[in-house]
């Protein structure tokens, strides 16, 4: 099949929208999510979660209008880079990408540790491999394929929470508070953002392009149902697991299901959970290539990167993010790279934020307010992540430019 940058064509149908963006965002933000969210703010982890929605719904307009102006790939790189500058740029460009190979790292474990615990690592390596493997064909899941993986995303966490609520929680649970660097509901909805990440899909596609109407519908429906999954599953785990065992837990689903006595179950919804995480982990690939060719593209990066296979895709580009991937899926755990993917792509949405801004300084007011305050959200939201997340932040922040520069040979 052969991805389409631009298709030309807008669609109406909400009911495509939908599943677009749930495919994309059903994953580790809320399988693995509440856990570091409760060891960052304790029972009042929920109080961040309107927070992080604020800040993606601020995040879905100005991707929107950025989209809409600047069309085809990496259009809030290329967004950023005219009305911000070019080091501003290529700092969001920088966090963007190591988020986004963060961001895999995290899903590929998770995927890792449902279907195979033993072997982990190996199990998010090789899901890794494959998914790179089928986007370098053009592969892309859209309408009925989409739904499917929508229902079935919906399905494990329907029957995690029922299992949780319909079992009586062992006694016994431990007491007391969970270390952790990231303090109160801020740090908790730093987290929870990750939830939100793949609203991008919907509205900076790379193919199929909806008309206003459809992203505006399709983003809200997407976002309540994602928003309803994270309380129902907070509050499931924490019900069976308590608070402080929840925070402390590294994977918190399969913990769950051996705490409720449900291990019959452990082998259904660890193969459906890792199955519905797939088209997640293809959707952040998606993200990464988008930014990366743009960056191919402008010489930012070596311009043999951006070579496009048969498939009608840039095949290095995406073999350079899975390899990536890999190697922080095989050295970091999933909680910590899902910490310092939200960390990144904070970072790359407040200069993001920053660029929608000058772009709609003429534009509706709302969409103009959004920007500015889905910008300052973002900065809070960052330096609440714990200081190993801010740390590695800023280093790639650092080297990602030094590295453009000495590529393009332009510094200004």
């Amino acid at each position: 099949m052969t991805e389409q940058v631009e298709t030309g064509v807008r669609s109406s149908a909400v009911g495509g929208a939908v599943p677009l963006a749930l495919s994309g965002m059903l994953g580790i933000g809320v399988l693995l999510g509440p856990a570091p969210a409760v060891a960052a703010a304790g029972p009042w982890a929920l109080l961040g979660l309107p927070v992080a929605l604020v800040a993606a719904i601020c995040a879905a307009v100005t991707t929107a209008h950025q989209s809409d102006s600047y069309r085809g790939r990496g259009a809030v790189y290329a967004c950023v880079r005219e009305r911000v500058g070019l080091l501003p740029s290529r700092v969001g460009a920088s966090a963007h990408l190591a988020g986004q190979v963060a961001a895999m790292a995290a899903i590929a474990r998770v995927l890792g540790d449902f279907f195979l615990p033993s072997a982990a690592p190996q199990v998010a390596a090789a899901a890794i491999l494959l998914v790179v493997l089928s986007a370098t064909t053009g592969l892309r899941i859209e309408g009925g394929a989409a739904w499917l993986w929508t229902a079935l995303s919906l399905l494990v966490i329907g029957l995690v929470a029922l299992t949780c609520f319909a079992i009586a929680p062992v006694g016994g649970q431990p007491a007391g508070e969970a270390a952790g660097s990231a303090v109160g509901p801020f740090g908790a909805a730093g987290v929870l953002f990750v939830a939100f990440l793949g609203i991008e899909r919907l509205t900076a596609p790379d193919g199929r392009r909806f008309t206003g109407r459809a992203i505006r519908r399709g983003a809200a429906i997407s976002l309540g149902v994602v928003t309803a999954a994270l309380v129902v599953m907070t509050l499931a785990l924490a019900y069976q697991l308590g608070w402080a065992r929840l925070a402390l837990s590294p994977s918190p689903v399969r913990e769950v299901l051996t705490a409720a006595a449900a291990t019959n179950m452990r082998p259904l919804i660890s193969v459906g959970a890792a199955v519905a995480l797939l088209p997640v982990l293809l959707g952040a690939l998606e993200s990464f290539r988008s930014t990366a060719s743009s960056l191919a593209r402008d010489n930012e990066l070596p311009r043999a990167l951006g070579r496009v296979g048969s498939g009608g895709t840039p095949y290095l580009l995406d073999l350079l993010g899975g390899v990536a991937a890999v190697v922080v899926a095989l050295v970091v755990s999933p909680v910590a790279a899902m910490s310092f993917a939200a960390c990144a792509l904070l970072l790359h949405y407040a200069l993001a934020s920053a660029g929608a801004r000058l772009l709609l300084a003429d534009g509706p007011a709302w969409s103009m307010r959004a920007a500015c305050l889905g910008m300052g959200l973002s900065v809070v939201l960052a330096m609440s992540m714990p200081v190993d997340a801010m740390l590695c932040t800023v280093a790639v922040v650092v080297i990602g430019p030094l590295l453009a520069g000495g590529v393009s040979r332009r510094w200004k």
